[in-house]
């Protein structure tokens, strides 16, 4: 989680709002004590579960939903047949509950660490207790999993494999980095065949998984995190994540995945790759600043706003303009909340990766 530039808790933003008010009278004292714990309740429960990052994670699902929608060959699917909002609300639900339940199981198992080396955690500092957290983690998976059956019997397996990949994480993942950061990876992909397990065409996966990769990676060194990347297990992440890329490759043609774009309109192949450069840009502003928490900052940004603006690029590829003014609104979002991280007490916590 950013630090803020005060190194304060979130009581600090409501103190300096408080200040600019008059005295309340003793009767509402009260009132307002409880007004003011609603609030620091509320934005450490939006803290714990990674509001921003549940945003970029929705539009991970909500381009899936969209691209089993746009594809024939999924007519007979739930997610194409009910009603777009009720559709991308179901995916807007699996997307972010299952964040939610990785972002609290991490929390969770990692109490006693922050209590040391992040205090200002909403855990360690109190703003949400324990039985409160494991009740949001566990409500989190289980609303993922409900809203999971509403695509098919085939999309709650999908959604339990990636709960189960989320526990692994938790358990031994993180400790490994070289394999735990292609997991995640993977977690981030898998969410794209939650609509539609039998998709085929899957370089928008493959695209996700490579971004998740560098941004961890890059982030995992930045902030200095432990055990650290040496040479070997560096080889080894690189290694393992060009074989799983490799088999979501062969996964495409193996099931008969069609040209994208269209043949016929090959040109708009170009917003994929702007997005890629825009991501590769984000990256290198990241990497030659020389402050890690600076650094650091950048690459929260860069995962927050890249979803959403690759699924824009994909909707324009498609030549689907609403969708992707979509998008880019969400992206615009992302990036906004990313900027007033350091006002509103690291709302923008980093995603789940290992603390040391």
């Amino acid at each position: 989680m950013l630090e803020t530039s005060r190194g304060c808790g979130i009581a600090d933003p409501l103190d300096a709002f408080a200040s600019m008010r008059p005295a309340p009278s003793r009767t509402a004292q009260p009132y307002t004590r409880a007004m003011r714990l609603m609030v620091i309740r509320a934005l450490a429960i939006l803290q714990l579960i990674r509001i921003p990052l549940a945003l970029a994670v929705g539009s991970d699902m909500w381009l899936a939903t969209l691209l089993t929608r746009w594809n024939p060959a999924a007519n007979n699917r739930p997610a194409a047949q009910m009603e777009l909002w009720i559709a991308l609300t179901i995916a807007a639900l699996i997307g972010g509950g299952l964040l939610g339940f990785a972002a609290g199981m991490n929390d969770l198992l990692d109490v006693r660490r922050d209590q040391a080396t992040n205090p200002t955690r909403p855990l360690p500092a109190g703003r949400v207790r324990k039985p409160h957290a494991a009740l949001v983690t566990f409500g989190s998976l289980v609303t993922a999993l409900i809203a999971s059956m509403f695509f098919g019997e085939d999309s709650l397996h999908v959604a339990l494999l990636a709960a189960a990949g989320i526990v692994a994480w938790n358990t031994f993942g993180r400790h490994i980095p070289a394999i735990g950061i292609p997991m995640m990876g993977l977690a981030h992909a898998g969410v794209m065949f939650i609509p539609w397990p039998g998709q085929s065409f899957t370089l928008p996966a493959c695209l996700v998984f490579a971004q998740t990769i560098v941004t961890t990676t890059l982030l995992h060194q930045r902030s200095g995190k432990r055990p650290v990347l040496n040479w070997s297990s560096t080889a080894v992440l690189v290694l393992t994540s060009l074989a799983c890329i490799a088999g979501l490759v062969v996964l495409g043609f193996m099931r008969n995945a069609d040209a994208w774009p269209p043949p016929n309109a090959a040109w708009l192949a170009v917003f994929p790759l702007l997005a890629i450069a825009w991501f590769a840009w984000l990256l290198r502003a990241a990497i030659v600043e020389h402050r890690p928490a600076e650094s650091s900052l950048l690459l929260q940004r860069a995962i927050v706003a890249a979803p959403p603006a690759t699924a824009a690029a994909w909707a324009l590829s498609l030549e689907r303009p609403t969708a992707a003014a979509a998008f880019a609104g969400t992206a615009a979002i992302c990036w906004t909340l990313a900027y007033l991280a350091r006002e509103i007490h690291g709302m923008l916590a980093a995603p789940p990766v290992w603390r040391g």
